[in-house]
């Protein structure tokens, strides 16, 4: 089979998207874009991580994975036990928390991949939860702060405090953005490779038919577990950056609803499986869902959760991801005019 080589031109269009959202989130801070809004930016971007990770296995196969919330709160964690008991800088201890969280992850879900359907979601669902209890019940709460939290000085703090007064919020600010930037722009294009890949397609063979994939000699089991890990990986990442620019840590990290239904949503609704889809839906959503306070106040929960219900009815197989094909098949028809 002969593939037909894509012209430069089209290479050009097909990239512009990226490269145009790219230049806008990385000017934003030099525009006036600070503060409040600059802040939200970059918890948006971390989440991307956690969109991605939840997409790139649960999205294809179909293996849905609710200890997501436990994965990113134990990178937390660990960051913060790192640096408050064995005198770790929060530099060197994201570092430690990404592998230490992936490993533990991996030893307590690992027995759940044997499970497939709904019993593996809700095996996985229970894990975060039973975290939680041991987080604030004694004696483990003296150790792990209860539900006050472990505190710790956050990423390049004692930097910033020999800076001036005026310009120490702000370079705090604008460095903890363009770090979850970077990661998020690497961790996109990793993730597009590898959701693109042979390893790709054999993660959505699992989730087509495990069965047939396995008679056509496919190690499912292998798949699953290297899917896992690689999910495992970007959630533990989002969690140690989000713990090191965030003191203190607190069993809110844990909490389904605060680190698992924000991305699974902008995951459902970009398209599953599309990378592309749910990486948009990140930012769309979230970012809907803040300025919706400025508007709405506390109603904003209500409105977005209708929102969200509204899109999912009419568009279960998720939306943004046909918006973006229809808009880009338009750009490609007005550039090569």
């Amino acid at each position: 089979m002969v593939f037909a080589k894509r012209s430069t031109k089209d290479l050009i269009i097909g990239k512009t998207p990226f490269f145009a959202v790219l230049a806008g989130l990385t000017l934003l801070p030099l525009l006036g874009v600070g503060g409040y809004w600059l802040d939200v930016l970059t918890k948006v971007n971390l989440f991307l991580l956690v969109t991605l990770a939840i997409d790139l296995y649960s999205g294809t196969t179909y293996y849905l994975n609710l200890g997501v919330s436990f994965t990113f709160g134990f990178a937390g964690y660990a960051l913060a036990l790192l640096n408050i008991y064995y005198g770790i800088p929060i530099e060197y201890s994201i570092f430690l928390a990404v592998p230490i969280s992936v490993f533990f992850s991996l030893v307590i879900l690992l027995p759940s991949l044997r499970i497939r359907g709904v019993y593996f979601a809700i095996l996985s669902l229970l894990i975060p939860i039973v975290f939680i209890g041991i987080v604030t019940a004694q004696p483990f709460s003296l150790y792990l702060g209860g539900e006050g939290g472990l505190r710790y000085k956050q990423l390049f703090l004692d930097f910033a405090r020999s800076l001036p007064p005026g310009i120490r919020l702000t370079f705090l600010q604008y460095s903890y953005y363009y770090i979850s930037l970077v990661a998020a722009v690497i961790g996109y294009l990793i993730a597009y490779k590898i959701g693109f890949s042979e390893f790709g397609f054999m993660l959505r063979a699992v989730g087509q038919d495990e069965e047939l994939a396995e008679s056509v000699g496919i190690n499912t089991l292998k798949v699953k577990v290297i899917g896992y890990l690689i999910s495992s990986m970007y959630v533990s990442v989002a969690g140690a950056l989000y713990a090191s620019m965030r003191s203190p840590v607190t069993v809110d990290l844990v909490v389904p609803a605060n680190t698992l239904v924000p991305p699974l949503t902008s995951a459902i609704v970009g398209g599953l499986g599309t990378i592309i889809g749910p990486a948009i839906a990140n930012y769309m959503l979230l970012l809907t869902y803040e300025s919706l306070w400025g508007l709405i106040g506390r109603w904003r929960v209500i409105v977005y959760m209708l929102l969200l219900i509204t899109i999912v009815v009419i568009k279960p197989q998720g939306l943004v991801f046909r918006i973006y094909l229809d808009l880009k098949k338009r750009l490609r028809g007005v550039l090569l005019e």
